[in-house]
C-alpha cells in the first residue's frame, strides 16, 4: 500500500514538473510571439508613415488653382498679361514654386468650390456677388493696396469670412507691395522688412563725377500728384514749403504742369534737371509706402518723403530725407537748400546704388510658394475681425512736422 502511494505520488510530482516544462515553453512562445508581434507592428507604422509622407509629396506637387475673384479697381485681370496663366508663367518669373495655375476666369473651373485659394480685392465694394458655396480647406484671400483712411468695403461684415491677407502691411500673410531692394553681391532680398540688415557708407561716401553731375540741376523740387485733397493734406504741406522759399513743381492734376506717364522726357529731367522729389502719402499709415518713393529711387535725385511709415523697413539708410523728422517746415526748407548749396553732401544720398539693386516683385509667387506648404495644409485659421486688424492703430491724423 505504502509503495503504491509512493508511486502516485512520484507521478504527480513528474506530472507537475512537464506542466511547468510546457509552461515554460509556452510562455517563451508568447513572450517572444507578442514581441514578434510589436516588432511587426512598428515596421507597419513606419511603412504607414511612409506611404502617407508619399501621398502627402504628391499632394504637395498637384496643381494648385487660384481665382481673382474681383477686380482690382478696374483691371480685371489684375494688369496681368493674360485672364490665365499658368506654371509657365511662374517659371518666368523665377518662382520658388511654379505649379500654379493664376486665373480671372471664373468658367475655368466647373465650381467656384475647387479652386484652391479665391482673391477678392477688399478696398472698394465688391463688383460681383459673394459665392454660394464654399470647401473645407479653401483658402479666401482679402487683398488690399489702398491705405485704410481709403478703404471703402464694409470689412466689419467679414467676421470669419478670410484666412489670409494679401497686402503692403509687412504682417499680412502675403506680402502685396511695389518692388523689394536686393543686395547686388549676395542676391538676396534685404526689403522690405521688419528688420533689413542695411549696409554702412552713408557718411564716407564720395563721387566727384557724380558731384560735377548734379551741379548742373537747376530746379528745386518737383512732385507727381493725381489725387488732390488728401487725408495727410500734402497739398498744403507743399504750400507751407513753397512759402518758405521752395521752388515746387506740381505735376499731375493737383497741379498746372503736365508730363504724361510714360514721356522719356519726365525721366530724364529727374536726373537732370530736379534736385529733390517730393513723395509724400495721401495717408499717414503703417507700411503705406507707394511706388512714389520707388519711382525717385530709380533715377538720381533725392526724395523727400511724408507719411505714416518707418521708412528703415523699406529702402537704405540715408537715402532719402524724411519730412516727419523735422519740427517745422523751415527746418527742413533749409535742409533742402543747404544740400543745394553742398553738392558733396547731397551726393552721399546715392551711395546706396553702389551696393543695392531695385527688384520688381510678384506677389503671386509667394501666394502659390505658401499654397504648395506643408504648414497651408496642415493649418487653417481665419479673421474673426479683419476690420480691428485693419484700421486699429494703422493711421493717424497729426503728423509730427508742424506746418
Amino acid at each position: 500500500m505504502i509503495t503504491r502511494l509512493h508511486g502516485m505520488r512520484s507521478q504527480h510530482k513528474l506530472f507537475l514538473f512537464a506542466a511547468f516544462v510546457v509552461a515554460i515553453i509556452l510562455l517563451r512562445f508568447v513572450v517572444y510571439d507578442r514581441c514578434l508581434k510589436l516588432s511587426v507592428n512598428s515596421y507597419q507604422v513606419l511603412d504607414d508613415h511612409n506611404r502617407a509622407r508619399l501621398r502627402d509629396e504628391t499632394a504637395v506637387a498637384r496643381t494648385r488653382y487660384v481665382l481673382l475673384y474681383t477686380s482690382l479697381f478696374s483691371a480685371n485681370r489684375w494688369g496681368l498679361p493674360a485672364e490665365t496663366l499658368g506654371p509657365d508663367y511662374f517659371a518666368l518669373k523665377h518662382c520658388p514654386a511654379t505649379n500654379c495655375v493664376l486665373t480671372s476666369d471664373h468658367g475655368l473651373l466647373s465650381s467656384v468650390t475647387e479652386y484652391d485659394a479665391v482673391v477678392f480685392h477688399v478696398a472698394t465694394p465688391l463688383d460681383v456677388s459673394l459665392p454660394k458655396v464654399r470647401s473645407t480647406g479653401q483658402i479666401y484671400v482679402a487683398a488690399i493696396m489702398e491705405s485704410p483712411a481709403h478703404t471703402r468695403h464694409l470689412l466689419a461684415l467679414d467676421t470669419n469670412y478670410f484666412n489670409w491677407t494679401m497686402s503692403y502691411r509687412l504682417d499680412s500673410d502675403v506680402l502685396f507691395n511695389y518692388l523689394n531692394i536686393v543686395d547686388i553681391e549676395s542676391g538676396e532680398v534685404i526689403s522690405p522688412a521688419l528688420l533689413p540688415a542695411w549696409r554702412n557708407g552713408h557718411r564716407e561716401y564720395v563721387n566727384e563725377s557724380l558731384i560735377a553731375s548734379v551741379s548742373q540741376k537747376r530746379k528745386m523740387a518737383a512732385q507727381f500728384v493725381s489725387h488732390c485733397g488728401a487725408l495727410s493734406e500734402r497739398d498744403r504741406l507743399v504750400e507751407k514749403m513753397q512759402s518758405a522759399g521752395l521752388e515746387v513743381d506740381v505735376y499731375g492734376s493737383c497741379g498746372p504742369l503736365k508730363c504724361p506717364r510714360g514721356n522719356p522726357e519726365c525721366d530724364t529731367m529727374l536726373d537732370t534737371m530736379y534736385w529733390f522729389y517730393l513723395s509724400f502719402e495721401n495717408s499717414l499709415c503703417v507700411d503705406y509706402v507707394t511706388e512714389k518713393l520707388y519711382n525717385a529711387l530709380k533715377h538720381t535725385i533725392v526724395p523727400v518723403v511724408f507719411g505714416g511709415a518707418d521708412y528703415a523697413r523699406f529702402v537704405p539708410p540715408g537715402s532719402y530725407i524724411n519730412a516727419q523728422d523735422y519740427a517745422t517746415v523751415n527746418e527742413l526748407v533749409d535742409y533742402l537748400f543747404y544740400l543745394m548749396d553742398n553738392p558733396k553732401e547731397y551726393v552721399k544720398y546715392f551711395w546706396w546704388k553702389e551696393h543695392y539693386a531695385l527688384e520688381h516683385t510678384n506677389s503671386y509667387c509667394e501666394l502659390c510658394q505658401k499654397l504648395h506648404s506643408v504648414g497651408t495644409r496642415e493649418k487653417v485659421q481665419y479673421y474673426k475681425d479683419i476690420k480691428a486688424w485693419w484700421y486699429d492703430d494703422a493711421c493717424v491724423e497729426k503728423s509730427k512736422i508742424e506746418f
